[in-house]
């Protein structure tokens, strides 16, 4: 009785008559319902393989005891030919399709082509066999067996079941044939691949180690193929390769074993490089670069992985004698660095003073144009002020004069005035009516006295100006040090500079209150128009403002210049107050303003610093010493 999950039934129309043969084809369908159990169950493949040659191997023990049968008896030679061939027909085609049957559709593709060759071969070839025997054994000659059996009319249904089969078996042993064909193509191309190249299949068994591969691992294709051991080649233990691990889909994996030696292809999706070291290939071990591919059918199932090596050691150790090179060279460059350094360091300590020198005969000679500048604008103040003081001193006078006169003149008028309704004659009041509406007497009068204050305060700016020019360029004072009063400094410098100021910014005053500074004043009116000037340049076309805030603390004075202007970039901060430095057109400024300045403060005693933020503003602050002397000795 059958097993419910046997895929070849026997039913007793495969009995032939003959003992041998019969239980020879029971134990064939017995192995084959055997290997479709095998193939169904989970697990590895070797006991499928194991049982699929045994079965081969029990075939042509039957074929032989078949043949051994049909020489016995005396068969007709034509049979026995044609039944002799069909026997080696389907060794040849068992063999091929074990070779290539990489997966389970191949393996069950298998399982139908043994079932179904069976059952013709029972059904027909061997039925005619039996038959003939039995004919000759009854007397007849093998020839008139053979010819009686040619003439044999078959049921019709068996006839469309064997014709049927026997279509599906050629159709079977073609492709089989084709699949030999290709899987020998395939595997002398691969063997004959300069490149080492390994493919395992879905089971992880290797399906090609070329020529190549074993070179340059010493391990041959017969010891490799059809083994799951493709470590052996590369590892001491056992571990998975990338084709393994690509087959298993676990990058996780890949990353754990290969690290930073892993990376995806650019090239092939899904592929995935990387290189080791191997110490015992060769001599002195050898550097492998490894490329790993998936191998996918035509319904995108992934069936194997293909593998590729490469030797890379030459490419190894000509960048590691490269970076070799490099070190030494990196060295001759650092001794010979350290060589110009020390020579450098004698001809830096050389330059330094000589340096120092020429930074201070600058500074001295920038000082003294200054100085020259200033005794000029000096000398310039002294004219205008001798110049102009005189004729405004006869103005002065001549408007006071005028003024007294005028008063006079008025209470003339007003006696007129008064004594004009007595004139007796009409014609002679009414023409003087007629001359006062004319010449519109009460408009002169108060329109004369306006002219009058107007002028007297004009003189007044112009007396106030020419004492601004005084005080500015002190004038007959030369460098001598004195008690002054800041605050008139910088009001001074403020008068000096309003045209510069006026259409660009308002000046707003936060005095504090200051005792008086020793100093030389002039000097300090230099610095404070260099500041000014400055703030007015950094304003830019909307109106800003400027704000001078002053104080006193602990002996010490403080002046802050604050603008609302464009900011002095960090990266120039430093240099603001290096001489000939500046950010002004060429033409536009000498760079020695806040040299200048930063000279003039250090020579008394104080210091100067700057705050600034680009786009809202910068403030100069100002610190000196009351009297001269007394930081020092403090």
């Amino acid at each position: 009785m059958a097993a419910s999950s046997d895929v070849f039934s026997w039913d007793d129309r495969f009995l032939t008559g003959e003992p041998v043969v019969d239980a020879e084809h029971r134990e064939l369908v017995r192995i084959i319902n055997h290997v479709a159990a095998l193939h169904a169950a989970p697990g590895p493949r070797r006991p499928l393989d194991e049982v699929l040659a045994s079965l081969v191997r029990y075939a042509q023990t039957h074929f032989a005891h078949e043949e051994q049968l049909m020489r016995e008896a005396g068969c007709d030679e034509r049979h026995v030919r044609v039944h002799r061939g069909i026997h080696r027909e389907f060794a040849e085609q068992i063999g091929d399709m074990q070779g290539s049957a990489s997966d389970a559709a191949d393996r069950e593709l298998l399982l139908h082509f043994l079932t179904h060759w069976l059952a013709h071969h029972i059904l027909s070839v061997d039925q005619s066999m039996a038959r003939q025997v039995r004919a000759i054994r009854a007397g007849r000659t093998p020839q008139d067996a053979f010819e009686m059996e040619q003439r044999l009319s078959v049921d019709p249904s068996l006839a469309i079941i064997l014709d049927a089969l026997r279509s599906l078996y050629r159709v079977i042993a073609s492709r089989n044939k084709a699949l030999a064909h290709l899987d020998r193509e395939l595997a002398e191309i691969i063997d004959g691949d300069p490149v080492p190249t390994l493919v395992i299949d879905a089971a992880h068994r290797i399906t090609h180690w070329n020529k190549a591969c074993a070179k340059i691992t010493g391990l041959s294709a017969r010891d490799m193929v059809g083994t799951r051991s493709s470590w052996r080649a590369f590892y001491p233990e056992e571990r998975p390769i990338l084709a393994d691990l690509i087959l298993s889909g676990s990058i996780e994996d890949i990353r754990a074993l290969y690290g930073d030696k892993m990376r995806r292809s650019a090239v092939i999706e899904g592929a995935v490089e990387a290189e080791d070291f191997f110490p015992h290939f060769g001599d002195s071990g050898r550097w492998l670069f490894f490329t790993a591919a998936p191998i996918r059918d035509a319904e995108g199932r992934l069936i194997g992985v293909i593998e590729t090596l490469q030797d890379v050691t030459e490419r190894r150790r000509a960048e590691e004698k490269l970076r070799q090179h490099q070190v030494r060279l990196e060295e001759l460059v650092a001794e010979r660095t350290r060589q110009l350094e020390a020579t450098n360091q004698a001809l830096a300590r050389r330059n330094v003073e000589l340096t120092r020198l020429n930074k201070r005969l600058s500074e001295a000679q920038a000082q003294l144009l200054q100085s020259e500048k200033l005794a000029s604008i000096g000398q310039l103040a002294a004219g205008v002020a001798h110049e102009i003081n005189n004729p405004i001193g006869f103005v002065q006078s001549n408007i006071g004069t005028l003024d007294k006169y005028l008063r006079g003149l008025l209470k003339v008028l007003e006696a007129y005035e008064e004594a004009e309704p007595l004139i007796a004659d009409g014609a002679r009041r009414e023409s003087l009516q007629e001359l006062r509406r004319r010449v519109d007497l009460e408009f002169l009068k108060s329109d004369a006295s306006e002219l009058l204050s107007e002028s007297r305060d004009g003189i007044g700016r112009v007396t106030k100006i020419v004492q601004d020019l005084k005080d500015f360029s002190r004038v007959g004072s030369g460098e001598a040090w004195e008690c002054a009063d800041l605050h008139r400094g910088i009001d001074s410098t403020l008068n000096i500079v309003a045209n510069e100021l006026k259409y660009k910014a308002d000046v707003v005053r936060e005095y504090g209150a200051l005792p008086p500074v020793e100093c030389v004043p002039s000097q300090l009116n230099q610095v404070f128009m260099n500041l000014l000037v400055n703030a007015a340049h950094a304003i830019g076309k909307e109106r800003g403002v400027v704000t001078i805030r002053t104080g006193a603390q602990a002996g010490h004075v403080w002046l802050e210049f604050s603008d609302t202007g464009c900011g002095i970039p960090e990266d120039i901060r430093a240099r603001i107050f290096d001489p000939f430095f500046t950010t002004k057109p060429v033409g536009q400024g000498t760079g020695l303003g806040l040299s200048l300045a930063y000279g003039i403060i250090r020579h008394h005693e104080g210091s100067i610093t700057v705050e600034s933020e680009v786009g809202k503003g910068t403030t100069f602050r100002i610190r000196l010493p009351v009297q001269r002397g007394v930081q020092r000795v403090s």
